[in-house]
């Protein structure tokens, strides 16, 4: 299966959940990042996951709107401008998290 994307503009995507992943690992213990593709028989999965300290409940609600940040130095503009390039490509970006075990973002083509 193939699919038709901007790659240049969906690699800034990944790139801003990379770093993401990468800064929520700061004081973590065995930090890891992982990088996975799927194909389920009608969309092309990816996602990042890491396991880091996780994003609060409250925070899930909240963490796509414009301006909403979690970090000390954030904008937050990378996730909310994230979710709406992949509007923009007819997919989806969503998140999971379980505190202290795993936070996944989901790209969803």
């Amino acid at each position: 299966m193939t699919i038709e994307i901007d790659e240049e503009i969906i690699s800034q995507v990944l790139i801003n959940l990379l770093k993401n992943a990468f800064e929520a690992l700061y004081q973590t213990e065995n930090p890891k990042v992982e990088l996975t593709g799927l194909y389920t028989g009608n969309s092309i999965i990816v996602q990042v996951t890491d396991n880091g300290p996780g994003i609060i409940p409250e925070a899930i609600q909240r963490i796509f709107v414009p301006f909403f940040t979690t970090k000390k130095t954030g904008s937050g503009i990378g996730l909310a401008l994230s979710l709406q390039i992949m509007q923009m490509h007819n997919g989806s970006l969503s998140v999971e998290s379980e505190l202290d075990v795993k936070t996944v973002f989901t790209l969803r083509f």
